[in-house]
């Protein structure tokens, strides 16, 4: 049975990233706790003209900032599913794991490449989704 050998420096680096990302994000959700915070304290004594350009810029960023990463994976996704299809193997020889795992070959591989290209078609679905809902926000609080 052959084996796809892990990347030591690959895991290594990738467990530091995901490390400064989960400290960056717990920060940012504090600051944003206190942003919404100054923002509601500010937008009570408002004119509705004003709380009504707010909620389209917030629920349009939202959508924006949620889409992006949406389409991003889904086009990872359908990338590694393409590879690995015309390799006929999963996972393809340059992709880079975290720890050894068996290569599949064949019916197998496809049947796990077939499983990531739906997933990635679901993740770029979301996507339009979320895109479609910041152009309906930025068009009925415009």
């Amino acid at each position: 049975m052959e084996i796809h050998r892990a990347d030591k420096t690959y895991r290594n680096r990738s467990a530091l990233l995901l490390g400064v990302v989960a400290v960056l994000c717990a920060v940012l959700l504090w600051q944003l706790q206190t942003w919404l915070s100054h923002l509601s304290d500010t937008l009570t004594t408002s004119d509705p003209l004003t709380v009504y350009r707010w909620i389209r810029v917030l629920f349009v960023g939202l959508g924006i900032g949620l889409a992006v990463p949406a389409a991003a994976l889904g086009i990872a996704l359908r990338r590694l599913a393409l590879t690995s299809r015309l390799e006929g193997r999963f996972p393809p020889r340059q992709w880079k794991t975290w720890r050894d795992v068996h290569v599949l070959r064949d019916a197998q591989a496809l049947a796990w490449a077939r499983r990531v290209e739906i997933a990635s078609t679901c993740s770029l679905l979301l996507a339009v989704g979320l895109f479609a809902w910041s152009a309906f926000a930025w068009w009925r609080y415009g």
